[in-house]
């Protein structure tokens, strides 16, 4: 139930699926806020072993050296 998303308006439609969510996020608190009101959607983990490949955040476009974790708590 883990899937890779690009960008912000696939993110919202696979989070209505439910499961875990591979995406660019730029580090934020911010954009982690936007993404949690946006989508009820929070940070799981940041996979130390996971996926390295640089990207851009999926809804800042700012640079994200790797991606990480998202998931709806239920």
């Amino acid at each position: 139930m883990t899937r890779k998303v690009d960008n912000y308006e696939e993110f919202k439609k696979e989070i209505e699926k439910g499961g875990f969510l591979l995406c660019h996020w730029d580090g934020t608190i911010e954009t982690e806020e936007k993404i949690k009101e946006d989508t009820k959607a929070t940070l799981r983990c940041i996979p130390l072993d996971g996926d390295d490949e640089p990207g851009f955040c999926m809804v800042t476009g700012k640079p994200s050296a790797r991606r990480v974790i998202f998931a709806r708590n239920y």
